[in-house]
C-alpha cells in the first residue's frame, strides 16, 4: 500500500474528515487530497511526523515498513532509477529520516536519487567492511 492510500485509510479509520487533518496539519484541504491520491509525492519530513502524531501511529506503519512480518529485511536494491522510489526509501529509514540535516523538498529528482544512491553507496562500504570483519573471526 502507497502511503497516500495508507494516510486516507488511517484518516478514515479515525474517523477524520480531509478538512480536520488539513486543519491540523497547517495546510490546504487540496494539499491533502494531494497527499492522499499520491500527487504529492515527496510529503516533508515535518508533515509525515504530524500525520503520524495525527493519525496516531509511527513512521514504520505509515510507511509500510511494519508489514514485514517472516522477520527478513526488506531487499535493499542496488540503485534507484526514480525520485519517488528514492524518496520512499529514505522515509523507510527511521533513523536517516531523524537525523536530518537535509531538505528533500528543495532538491529536484536527479539530486534526490543522486542522495539516495550515495546512501546506498555508504551503506555498502560500511556492510562489506564489517562483513569482511566477521568472516575474519
Amino acid at each position: 500500500m502507497k502511503i497516500g492510500e495508507k494516510i486516507k485509510e488511517l484518516r478514515k479509520q479515525k474517523g477524520l474528515s480531509v478538512e480536520e487533518v488539513a486543519d491540523k496539519l497547517g495546510v490546504s484541504v487540496s494539499t491533502q487530497y494531494r497527499y492522499e491520491n499520491a500527487s504529492i509525492t515527496k510529503i516533508p519530513i515535518d508533515v509525515i511526523d504530524k500525520l503520524c502524531k495525527i493519525l496516531d501511529t509511527t513512521t514504520g506503519e505509515l510507511m509500510g515498513t511494519n508489514s514485514v512480518t517472516t522477520g527478513d529485511a526488506p531487499e535493499i536494491p542496488m540503485k534507484f532509477d526514480s525520485a519517488s522510489d528514492a524518496m520512499t526509501s529514505i522515509l523507510k529509514m527511521p533513523m536517516l529520516a531523524a537525523y536530518g540535516g537535509y531538505d528533500l523538498e528543495s532538491m529536484d529528482d536527479e539530486t534526490l536519487k543522486d542522495f539516495a544512491n550515495e546512501i546506498l553507496g555508504q551503506l555498502r562500504l560500511v556492510s562489506y567492511k564489517y562483513k569482511d570483519n566477521n568472516e575474519k573471526k
